[in-house]
């Protein structure tokens, strides 16, 4: 990830992010949801509440819940996530990269959505989003696909203001991609 200058940095993962996503993940049929950071000292945090979701009791509590955060996966790294993919599914998966910037070569939702209602496709796909002030250009090569940003109407008098937190993006996003 980036910071506001530009630096790369590593992000805080958020309970709230953890269980949001997963929710949204959840509603909108995709089967994993990979936490990736390299901050060691986070794992045990992100551990913690993922246990806790995966207890006979919190499945009795919040069924709903259980369920969503049980797609969640923490790894170190993004290789972690492209092998287990790439292990699950015997196929190279497309890295589909998600910004609030406009970058060069993006593919509208309209159109991506399209190609993912194939009925012929069989890659899978990992979708990247980024926290922070978005993924660091060093990542770039590893993309497949760059989806464009999310702005609000077109009206809108202040511009294309469009600083969302990555739980909103990700809901946002993967309604325009898979929902009804």
């Amino acid at each position: 990830m980036t910071d506001r200058t530009g630096k790369i940095v590593a992000t805080a993962v958020t309970n709230l992010d953890l269980h949001d996503i997963a929710r949204s993940c959840r509603t909108f049929g995709v089967k994993r949801y990979y936490v990736v950071t390299p901050v060691e000292a986070q794992h045990p945090v992100v551990d913690r509440i993922l246990r806790h979701w995966k207890q006979e009791g919190s499945r009795e509590h919040h069924p709903d819940r259980f369920e969503a955060l049980a797609r969640v996966r923490l790894l170190k790294d993004f290789e972690s996530v492209e092998r287990e993919v790439r292990e699950r599914h015997g196929e190279e998966p497309e890295v589909v990269l998600t910004d609030a910037r406009r970058l060069p070569n993006t593919v509208s939702y309209v159109d991506y959505r399209r190609e993912l209602e194939d009925p012929k496709r069989t890659r899978p796909v990992i979708l990247v989003f980024g926290t922070g002030w978005g993924v660091s250009e060093v990542f770039h090569p590893k993309v497949h696909r760059i989806l464009a940003p999310v702005y609000g109407p077109k009206n809108d008098p202040d511009g294309e203001y469009n600083h969302l937190s990555v739980r909103a993006a990700a809901a946002i996003i993967l309604d325009r991609l898979f929902g009804n």
